[in-house]
């Protein structure tokens, strides 16, 4: 769709689009971190024990973040858990354009948010109009 503001034109997607963007790029961020850092047989073999001992499926896995999480610190350990999901993260805002900052009382589910909160402001042409207005009064 594209909405015209103030003589600009701006090319918005669906709501529905963009989450589902987002939840891709998050799984895909995991499968690549995981195999990266463990190998991908031992990706194989997470995956395997999220589904069986936790029932995460992968394609559950955005929704199910908590979850994860914790099944990662029972599985890794609270350290490497945190190493893990750090490298996730760091790739996840990476592809989204976001600037990373680490936050060491924060687990997966935070990030995560924060992510979705500032990927939608981005996605919103009326948020893009107004952010654009005040960057413009600050650069004056």
């Amino acid at each position: 769709m594209h909405v015209g503001i103030g003589g600009v034109r701006v090319e918005t997607r669906s709501h529905r689009n963009i989450e589902h963007e987002f939840d891709r790029l998050l799984v895909e961020s995991l499968d690549e971190n995981v195999a990266m850092i463990l190998g991908e047989i031992a990706k194989k073999v997470v995956y395997e024990i999220l589904e069986k001992k936790y029932t995460i499926a992968r394609n559950r896995i955005p929704e199910r973040l908590n979850e994860l999480t914790s099944a990662f610190e029972t599985m890794f350990g609270a350290v490497s858990s945190t190493i893990i999901v750090r490298v996730i993260v760091k790739r996840l805002y990476s592809e989204l354009g976001l600037t990373y900052v680490e936050r060491p009382d924060w687990r997966l589910p935070d990030y995560v948010s924060e992510a979705r909160s500032r990927t939608k402001l981005l996605n919103n042409p009326v948020e893009i109009l107004l952010l654009t207005r005040r960057l413009c009064r600050i650069h004056l």
